[in-house]
């Protein structure tokens, strides 16, 4: 499936080594498979070659998988000692800044 992305956001990516390189996260327009079942696409280009859709119950969950797989992605490179920074600017990206948590849970 093509997919048509409805938000996309461009990082730049410092592995471990210094090689930098930019890295876009995508969310495609979910899709239904079945009365219970939607997907939505997902891309993390510049450190992931192809993720398969995440699939929910619906349309809002399969969303919601695709920025949890997203952050879980990017930690793991933080964690193996990768940066990630603002490509306007330089400065360091923090995951709660991509992906903030909800308050008063």
């Amino acid at each position: 499936m093509n997919a048509s992305w409805i938000a996309t956001r461009t990082l730049l990516a410092v592995r471990p080594d210094g090689q930098e390189l930019p890295v876009t996260l995508r969310m495609g327009v979910p899709y239904e498979i079945s009365p219970e079942e939607w997907a939505c696409p997902v891309a993390l280009d510049g450190l992931q070659e192809r993720l398969p859709d995440m699939h929910g119950i619906d349309a809002w969950q399969s969303i919601q998988l695709v920025q949890t797989l997203q952050a879980q992605l990017l930690r793991h490179f933080i964690e193996e000692g990768g940066k990630l920074c603002w490509p306007e600017t330089l400065e360091p990206v923090e995951l709660h800044e991509l992906f903030p948590r909800v308050r008063g849970e």
